[in-house]
């Protein structure tokens, strides 16, 4: 390092941060820090430092511990599918728990409940199959609470993008819409967001999250507006998550696990909190 009043070479790579006095050969692709040849652990496309490769390593150590049978996954698909009997039996259940804007106020649990209702065989049929592939994937990799953080504040974030759309097309807040098609798709953003810091491949995942997003708009009836907030929603909370996943100097993994765990639950308040504000501003603006 030059001292001062010193003019650097602008061509002279930097000092590895952890080896000082070793010239870096590389820059980490996740964190951005410079590495020496010791410090550089190779992947599929550049490398990444050591301590991100220790941040991976904990989110991995500390979810192998719920792994299993993913629990939350089979459990939200069991939901579903018994709302769907239940609806079929009695129809007037729908109209309780889906959500509709207009009667917000007066069925404030509507925000949450419609993600586990459906409109059909068809609509049921691919949002389980699309739930049990990717829960199947991600759950053992993230452990169950945060898997079940990234589905609730998915289908919040949903529901949060429908209210807030009414302010600009207001004849939707007489729009029911029921599904877990908002939670899905914040578990496709976390597919995501789970590859891209761990340098795999995203273009088969951004691929199915394009397509799928095109045909919600190019199809009648289907609610492209919770599959953007609810892809806005998942990849937020799943890169935040990973975020706090890293080590840190002189805190315990016990210490940071208890931190992600008040985080997630913030998230999920904090995401109740937006669909209440989004419905008090269309309120103040329309008198739904």
């Amino acid at each position: 390092m030059p001292s001062y009043g010193q003019r650097s070479d602008p061509r002279a790579a930097p000092d590895c941060p952890r080896h000082p006095g070793v010239r870096s050969v590389d820059y980490c692709k996740r964190c951005n820090r410079p590495i020496c040849v010791d410090c550089a652990i190779p992947t599929e496309v550049r490398s990444i430092c050591v301590d991100c490769t220790s941040s991976k390593k904990r989110w991995m150590r500390s979810a192998s511990r719920a792994a299993g049978a993913p629990v939350v996954t089979y459990s939200m698909m069991a939901i579903c599918v018994l709302m769907f009997a239940l609806t079929l039996l009695a129809p007037a259940l729908t109209d309780s728990l889906a959500l509709v804007p207009a009667y917000l106020m007066a069925r404030p649990w509507t925000v949450l409940t419609g993600a586990f209702l459906h409109g059909g065989l068809l609509h049921i049929l691919f949002n389980m199959l699309s739930l049990y592939w990717v829960g199947r994937a991600i759950e053992p990799v993230m452990g169950w609470w945060r898997f079940l953080t990234v589905y609730l504040v998915s289908a919040l974030g949903g529901s949060a993008f429908i209210l807030a759309w009414c302010l600009i097309q207001p004849s939707e807040v007489f729009v029911s819409t029921v599904g877990a098609s908002a939670a899905v798709f914040g578990l496709f953003a976390a597919v995501f967001v789970l590859q891209r810091l761990s340098g795999s491949d995203t273009t088969a995942i951004l691929t199915l999250l394009g397509v799928n997003l095109v045909y919600g708009f190019m199809v009648s009836g289907i609610s492209w507006q919770g599959h953007i907030g609810g892809a806005i929603a998942g990849l937020a909370a799943t890169w935040l998550l990973v975020r706090l996943s890293r080590p840190r100097s002189g805190v315990t993994e016990a210490a940071q696990n208890r931190r992600q765990a008040l985080v997630a639950l913030g998230m999920v308040v904090g995401m109740i909190a937006v669909n209440a504000l989004a419905f008090r501003v269309l309120y103040e603006v329309y008198g739904a």
